[in-house]
């Protein structure tokens, strides 16, 4: 129920930037994309009694990189023609949301449960709210607002109440 809330909130952000909910034709590949991302967490949660979140965060990389390399072929001769900033942004790219992001939800992954984990993806709507806010200058609507705290509480109510029976996030984050 506590997850719902959250879920609600990315929702009313979804309704409040004026487009409303539609099914679009990639949304199958959004969903295919979800599924794979699950499998993953749960797979990756087992994996962490190995391996640290560096270990596995850099196995995954690079064999997500070899999956890639399809796409390679002219991809040298593209870069002597590329801008800096352009390819100062791949490298920013490469660091921040992929690498950090990764080691970080890894090393969190191994100290929580899976489902207190996942919990954590709800923030992504309200900070990237904030985000387009302040770096691009969009302003949100109402709605994007209400549907932000609607997801923060969700994240809050699903990580600082224990369920009836479980330990506190903290005992069992040490």
């Amino acid at each position: 129920m506590r997850v719902i809330i959250s879920f609600l909130g990315v929702g009313v952000i979804a309704l409040g930037e004026g487009k409303g909910l539609r099914i679009e034709p990639g949304a199958l590949i959004i969903l295919i994309s979800a599924v794979s991302a699950s499998i993953y967490l749960v797979l990756q949660k087992h994996y962490l009694e190995t391996y640290s979140a560096l270990e596995l965060t850099t196995y995954t990389i690079w064999a997500g990189t070899l999956f890639l390399l399809v796409f390679a072929r002219g991809f040298l001769p593209e870069i002597r023609h590329s801008s800096l900033g352009a390819t100062m942004a791949v490298v920013y790219l490469g660091v921040f949301p992929a690498a950090l992001a990764y080691i970080t939800w890894a090393y969190v992954l191994k100290r929580l449960t899976a489902s207190r984990t996942a919990s954590f993806v709800y923030l992504m709507p309200p900070l990237t709210l904030v985000i387009a806010w302040l770096w691009l200058g969009e302003k949100p609507t109402g709605y994007s607002f209400a549907g932000g705290l609607l997801a923060l509480a969700g994240v809050v109510l699903v990580n600082m109440r224990p369920r009836p029976g479980a330990e506190p996030v903290l005992a069992q984050a040490g």
